[in-house]
């Protein structure tokens, strides 16, 4: 299985959660992550069949840009809000 590294700000935490997940592709992956736990995640990071424009995620450290990605049976994924600000 897959382990997707959740940040805080996407999980409503005070620290970034791992969790394990089966999903051949990125939409799998997200799928089997909201039947198992809620919605939430998947919604934050999919919308209208894609990844959000302001949200990265990573497979094994390779970016994706695709709901269609390939992700290995033992593969690391991050999701990464973008951070935007400052003077």
């Amino acid at each position: 299985m897959a382990t997707i590294k959740l940040p805080a700000a996407l999980v409503g935490g005070s620290a970034t959660s791992k969790v394990e997940v089966a999903g051949e592709t990125v939409a799998e992956l997200f799928d089997n992550h909201a039947a198992e736990h809620g919605d939430e995640l998947r919604d934050s990071v999919i919308e209208d069949g894609e990844i959000k424009e302001f949200i990265n995620v990573y497979v094994d450290g390779a970016p994706v840009d695709g709901l269609d990605a390939e992700v290995p049976d033992d593969a690391q994924v991050r999701v990464i809000p973008a951070a935007s600000g400052g003077r």
